[in-house]
């Protein structure tokens, strides 16, 4: 997959998420919710674990990528 080919379909507002596991008939479900837009991470039907696995490694990585450029860009407002 082309990563300059993304392009949003909703946006989430950061301020008002919610994260939560859940299992719909034995698989494993990450909900995101903010109110008024709910994503479902699921496990898929087909292929591996291990390519869920590293989806997920995925998403957490540039969530934790996205709040350290949000840190950063609070920083200097702070010292302001």
């Amino acid at each position: 997959m082309d990563d300059d080919n993304l392009f949003p379909i909703v946006t989430l507002d950061l301020r008002a998420i919610r994260t939560v596991l859940t299992e719909d008939e034995g698989d494993l479900i990450l909900l995101v919710d903010d109110g008024d837009v709910q994503i479902e991470f699921g496990s898929g039907l087909c292929g591996t674990w291990e390519q869920a696995i590293l989806g997920a490694e995925r998403v957490a990585t540039a969530a934790a990528e996205y709040a350290t450029a949000l840190r950063d860009l609070r920083t200097p407002a702070l010292a302001a």
